[in-house]
């Protein structure tokens, strides 16, 4: 009796460990079932994938600088039909202030501290300043056009610096 029941615990404990084994590895075998080239394979997926998600990341910047676009335009048109901003115009200041910086974050930029205007580019007041608003905007988007996803633009991160603290300057003068 002890004997058979010492047979059966083994037989046990036998099932149990190939069972184990079964599923934790469907393939018992050292090499595992897999080639040399799974990891070729691997790594090119991953090469793939990350191209991709770059790609997507560029398409999504160009977007951002058209929207900023059309935002500086209809905040300009905005102050022109009543020679100051609406609550309206000033929700509208704020989100291309936000859109810009957004853009200066995914061109690899940070505010620096640096004013980098141009002497004969200074808005002389409040009107002329919403008009360098919209052209510099354009050159901007201009800008993030030209520049591949490979590249970083200096131009574009000074360009959306500026256009932060003009924005800013606006939002707080009218």
């Amino acid at each position: 009796m002890k004997l058979s029941f010492a047979i059966l615990i083994l037989a046990i404990s036998a099932v149990a460990t190939f069972s184990q084994t079964a599923s934790n590895d469907p393939w018992p075998f050292p090499d595992r079932g897999k080639s040399k080239d799974d990891s070729q394979f691997v790594k090119e997926m991953l090469a793939k994938q990350h191209s991709a998600r770059e790609k997507k990341e560029y398409e999504a910047l160009i977007e951002r600088g058209e929207a900023a676009v059309k935002l500086s335009h209809e905040i300009e048109e905005a102050y022109e039909r009543s020679e100051e901003l609406s609550e309206a115009g000033r929700e509208k200041l704020e989100d291309f202030e936000k859109l810009v910086s957004k853009i200066r974050k995914d061109l690899g930029g940070d505010d620096d501290g640096e004013v980098t205007v141009d002497d004969k580019e200074i808005p002389k007041d409040v009107r002329e300043g919403f008009l360098y608003l919209k052209r510099s905007t354009e050159q901007l988007a201009s800008e993030i056009k030209r520049s591949t996803r490979f590249s970083v633009s200096i131009l574009a991160i000074e360009s959306s610096n500026t256009l932060i603290r003009l924005a800013r300057f606006l939002r707080l003068n009218n």
